[in-house]
């Protein structure tokens, strides 16, 4: 099978080889493509995008949290209840899904701002 890719061979001490790997370590790339972004003068990314992204992720099994427990409080609605209880669980399912709008705003707010120029739409 053909490939456009190519091998560049190239020679380094022991000192740059190590300061590659640590970089390459940091970035979370390949050596190779650690190098190809380099070379090709690429943005790489940042510490603080990787700490957003994972607030991205902890935000979004929350958000899975919130929209399971909400779930549980239909299923438990579908049950003979006091007015009293159903009127409790009416209010914590309301306040449920107003922390499940802000969260997905947060989430769109923090992913605008690590991509800025993307249309994000219809994304949580």
């Amino acid at each position: 099978m053909a490939t456009e890719r190519h091998v560049i061979k190239t020679y380094l001490n022991d000192e740059e080889k190590a300061r590659i790997d640590q970089l390459a370590h940091q970035l979370r790339l390949s050596r190779s493509e650690l190098l190809k972004r380099l070379l090709m003068n690429t943005k790489l990314p940042s510490a603080s995008d990787f700490a957003a992204w994972q607030g991205i992720r902890d935000l979004l099994k929350v958000n899975a949290d919130q929209a399971r427990l909400g779930n549980l409080f239909k299923l438990a609605l579908d049950e003979p209840l006091s007015a009293d209880l159903l009127k409790k669980f009416d209010s914590l399912n309301r306040d449920i899904e107003a922390s499940q709008t802000e969260l997905k705003a947060a989430i769109g707010d923090i992913r605008m701002q690590l991509q800025p120029g993307k249309n994000l739409q219809g994304k949580s």
